[in-house]
């Protein structure tokens, strides 16, 4: 299935909010990216209210974008954050509950985000996704995956930490000890989904989770792997994930 944006496991507002905005965006005077542009408020809007008309954008806004609107009658500054991707020539910001009333011509500018980042996030959020596809694909199917991303499981959470990685790199920044330590952390977390050791949490596996223990023999007849599984007394349920194969045996002759 192509990484497009709705089978990502993390989205670029998850990043964004992992690292910190500071961490993610541009400033303004970063070569001129940055947007710097100027949103005004068309119609004046109640305290509490979820929703802000606003003049056509230029530029999209990520969820998570917070904004101070202020002139316009407002009695003071108003931080504002977005709850919903707002895309180029948007007019209707989806908010959380506003703290106070923004009265019409209010305004903020947008110094943060840019498009040249907004597509460097996303570009870290398909990384983040492919590798945690890598390490789980073979034990899980992708809708349990996302559906567990979704949740803000862990599988968010690791595709989350390696897209943060993934960009601070693309960055040439060094990367921050707590996010190296988040890194280490997942990593050996997924190598142990990977190996059978660690269960996703709420979600289930291909097929049957047990038995985790085959039943065994030692057959001295072999020459390698002499362990061998007895299949009369194991469980019979076919897996669909790759098996061991002992290739030694189908190409070692006895005599």
């Amino acid at each position: 299935m192509p990484l497009t944006l709705p089978h990502l496991y993390t989205l670029p507002s998850d990043v964004w909010d992992w690292v910190s905005s500071d961490f993610a965006d541009l400033a303004q005077d970063d070569h001129k990216l940055a947007t710097g542009q100027v949103i005004r408020v068309t119609t004046a809007a109640a305290q509490g209210a979820l929703s802000l008309s606003v003049t056509a954008l230029l530029y999209p806004l990520l969820s998570g974008t917070q904004l101070v609107f202020d002139g316009g009658g407002t009695t003071s500054p108003v931080q504002v954050t977005l709850t919903a991707t707002a895309l180029t020539g948007a007019t209707n910001l989806v908010v959380a509950a506003l703290s106070a009333s923004i009265g019409q011509y209010a305004q903020a500018t947008d110094s943060g985000l840019n498009l040249a980042t907004g597509a460097r996030l996303l570009t870290g959020c398909k990384y983040g996704t492919s590798q945690v596809k890598l390490y789980c694909s073979p034990r899980y199917n992708d809708s349990d995956l996302f559906n567990n991303a979704g949740e803000k499981g862990s599988v968010n959470r690791w595709a989350t930490i390696l897209a943060s990685r993934w960009l601070a790199k693309r960055q040439l920044r060094s990367c921050p000890e707590g996010l190296a330590e988040d890194y280490e952390e997942a990593m050996g977390e997924l190598r142990r989904v990977q190996l059978g050791s660690l269960l996703i949490e709420d979600i289930p596996t291909r097929t049957s989770g047990w038995p985790f223990v085959t039943n065994s023999a030692i057959d001295i007849g072999y020459s390698y792997a002499k362990a061998r599984i007895e299949p009369m007394l194991s469980e019979a349920t076919p897996v669909q994930y790759g098996q061991y194969v002992d290739s030694n045996s189908i190409l070692f002759v006895e005599y």
